[in-house]
């Protein structure tokens, strides 16, 4: 009897900290976020909202603390969320005025070149080949700017017009570059006609020559591959590390086992929206459509944790085999220990 009563107290102290305790912690250390929203306008603009409403309760707090350094701050943070909310809804609501059915591929074709885009990209698939090797691309920009024939693939056509008409603003990365370091991509400005048509045209375009199809490995090497290595299956960042480094102010991480320390949830997230994750990070949102983050996920876990179903198959029947081992173990104890009675 008494074996019984310490084994029910290790289970409800276990259970305590399993179902009580660990969710806590892990929801200080990883607040609680919205899923990953493939529809970046909205996805920006809540996010803003949220900021905004954030910085409101946290003005609030420190107006009823009467301490004027932490309201003057908490003022100053407001007054940037609700300026974030303006930019990102006026941006958004442009992109959405572009009426992309009316996209022509033809002229998009033409725009590719009088509009420079092949002056620092290649276009592989078209006979575009790149003015310079990776590694001196890279040193020049930062990174070495992505070939784009599969882009058409990798994006859907609102956040490819995002991605050509401001890509700072689709990127998200307005709080590391401005007018004093800008943006190694210039906005695009148009080659002369109706700004909004020729975005139309180039997304139309880019589509057009897209491949129907990738493979895993391709995908993860075309989204995440000019800055992270792999390293454990021989994928390496295309440029300078230094430069790299220097760019986004940090050594990227290698992401070969990185689906064990982050969960295939917190990358979904991640890749979706860094600044939801991570605010202040200097890597840009990777901006992938909902088809083509599966495959960068699904090769990260392929690559770095492989054998996690054999893992779990094999956990399931150790803990099968404990139990009938209990079993066996309570019914020899019963036979040992009455025959001392």
């Amino acid at each position: 009897m008494k074996e019984l009563k310490a084994f029910l107290i290790v289970v409800i102290v276990t259970g305590a900290i399993y179902w009580g305790v660990e969710p806590y912690a892990h929801s200080v250390l990883h607040p609680h976020v919205e899923p990953a929203n493939f529809d970046f306008a909205k996805e920006d603009i809540n996010l803003a909202k949220t900021n905004v409403e954030k910085a409101e309760t946290a003005l609030k707090a420190a107006q009823a603390s009467g301490d004027a350094t932490a309201i003057d701050g908490a003022s100053k943070t407001l007054e940037s969320a609700k300026a974030q909310l303006e930019k990102y809804s006026s941006f958004w609501a442009d992109i959405n005025s572009i009426d992309l059915a009316k996209g022509d591929a033809t002229s998009g074709q033409n725009l590719v070149v009088a509009a420079g885009c092949t002056a620092c990209h290649s276009i592989k698939s078209a006979g575009f080949e790149p003015a310079m090797d990776d590694k001196s691309a890279s040193e020049a920009y930062g990174v070495a700017p992505p070939d784009l024939s599969n882009i058409g693939y990798l994006y859907d056509g609102k956040f490819l017009a995002a991605l050509i008409k401001d890509p700072a603003m689709a990127l998200k990365v307005t709080h590391k570059f401005n007018d004093t370091n800008p943006f190694p991509m210039t906005a695009f400005y148009g080659a002369g006609g109706d700004l909004n048509q020729e975005v139309a045209d180039l997304v139309a375009y880019f589509k057009s020559i897209a491949p129907k199809e990738m493979s895993d490995r391709d995908v993860f090497v075309e989204s995440c591959a000019r800055c992270h290595d792999m390293k454990y299956v021989n994928v390496f960042a295309n440029g300078n590390k230094q430069s790299i480094s220097n760019y986004l102010g940090m050594t990227p991480p290698d992401l070969s086992m990185y689906i064990r320390s982050r969960d295939e949830l917190y990358l979904n997230n991640f890749i979706n929206d860094t600044q939801k994750m991570l605010p202040g990070t200097s890597m840009p949102r990777v901006g992938l459509n909902e088809k083509a983050q599966k495959q960068v996920i699904e090769y990260m876990r392929e690559s770095g944790d492989s054998k996690k179903d054999e893992r779990e198959t094999t956990g399931i029947y150790i803990m099968i085999y404990f139990a009938i081992l209990s079993v066996f173990a309570w019914a020899w104890k019963r036979k040992i220990w009455s025959k001392l009675h």
